[in-house]
């Protein structure tokens, strides 16, 4: 019986194992070990509360070149998982201890005691599984060999299908929508902390399910930014500023915004227009078969007609979807093509006398102009809050 709450169907699910099962064959990689909790989450669809907060049990995807995939959580989550995932060979463990050996256990009756097994050993991976624990498994299936196989998951990943590109649009939409409202909502006088709260209630009523980074942000300091929000009160003058991200169906968005606190200074105006126009060529190379590089360029050419330095932040965007901020870089070691189904955060910003300079939003990668996630996107002139 299919699952009841899904959240995609299961050809797309289809989709991801044969992208995935091709790269393994290139790789001679007979399965897939899948532990970290979003890359569980992306293979199995079970997007599990209890797993975010929970380090003592193992929550599995093991996904073989041949065969269907199985699956390895606790007995209370079965209900939900039978509810959210196609997945049918469901494995069971309720003990706090002894997963290493349960997991040896299910590879040896998957025939996998002598496979060449991909687990998330390199770049931008963090293993579901303490160390210790995965060398016990390793032990246990002493005639198996696990390999890296980070790059085959970030390839799959980075290329999104339709649907994610719509749970990541509503999750920019709430995102944007949410931060100016706040900004006609506040003003001088109230604290980082009082602002903060405000715009934590917009999201949630806009519909945001979580959030990963909430950042407020008023004031200069040339020694660089303070993220999180603190009881400093907002003056008059100053700049406001928001970075934040937020999911919808476990699909993220990172958005920021810049405002001026009362009418700007002709140079603050200056400087935040400028800024925009920079920030626009670069999102118009977020097209099919231009490179980071590309991006990169443009930064450098405007960084030089106005003598300035980058701040040494090392990218100037990144890719957005299970992960706020995930694969690819915007910079000039990634070795990537843009290609249709990329979804990116491009943000050059500045951080000077006048403030913390910037303003975010997200975009996906089409055969024509990059497509607009994140309406209504930042404003060309630097938006006012109330003095």
């Amino acid at each position: 019986m299919a699952p009841q709450y899904a959240d995609f169907t299961k050809e797309e699910f289809e989709t991801r194992y044969a992208k995935t099962r091709a790269l393994m064959a290139e790789r001679n990689i007979d399965a897939m070990l899948i532990t970290e909790r979003l890359n569980y989450q992306y293979y199995s669809g079970h997007r599990s509360e209890q797993c975010a907060v929970d380090k003592i049990r193992s929550y599995v995807v093991i996904l073989p070149r041949d065969g269907e995939p199985t699956l390895i959580t606790m007995p209370f989550e079965v209900a939900q998982v039978e509810q959210t995932s196609f997945i049918t060979d469901i494995r069971t463990t309720g003990g706090l201890k002894g997963h290493p050996d349960f997991i040896c256990g299910v590879l040896r009756d998957l025939g996998l005691s002598r496979a060449r097994i991909g687990c998330e050993f390199g770049r931008e991976q963090y293993l579901g599984i303490s160390y210790l624990g995965l060398q016990e498994v390793m032990n246990g299936l002493a005639g198996a060999k696990f390999v890296d196989a980070a790059d085959i998951i970030l390839t799959v990943r980075n290329v999104k299908s339709p649907q994610e590109i719509e749970f990541c649009r509503r999750a920019a939409t709430i995102n944007a929508e949410a931060q100016k409202k706040t900004f006609q909502e506040v003003g001088s006088g109230m604290t980082e902390n009082e602002i903060a709260h405000v715009l934590r209630r917009n999201l949630i009523a806009g519909g945001a399910e979580r959030l990963s980074l909430l950042c407020v942000l008023s004031g200069a300091n040339e020694r660089g930014i303070v993220l999180l929000p603190t009881d400093r009160v907002v003056q008059q003058g100053e700049t406001l500023g928001f970075d934040v991200g937020v999911s919808f169906r476990g699909y993220w968005s990172d958005l920021a915004r810049t405002a001026s606190v009362g009418e700007p200074s002709e140079e603050l105006a200056e400087f935040y227009n400028w800024m925009m126009r920079l920030r626009h060529d670069c999102n118009m190379q977020l097209t099919v078969g231009n490179r980071p590089a590309d991006v990169i360029r443009v930064v450098d050419g405007y960084l030089e007609e106005r003598g300035l330095k980058t701040m040494g932040v090392g990218r100037v965007g990144h890719g957005v979807g299970v992960e706020t901020t995930e694969y690819p870089s915007l910079a000039t070691f990634e070795d990537v093509t843009f290609e249709v189904g990329n979804v990116f955060a491009c943000n050059p910003n500045f951080s000077n006398h006048l403030g913390f300079i910037n303003a975010e939003d997200n975009w996906a990668v089409t055969t024509g102009e990059p497509d607009l996630l994140s309406a209504p996107a930042a404003d060309w002139e630097i938006p006012v809050v109330e003095a």
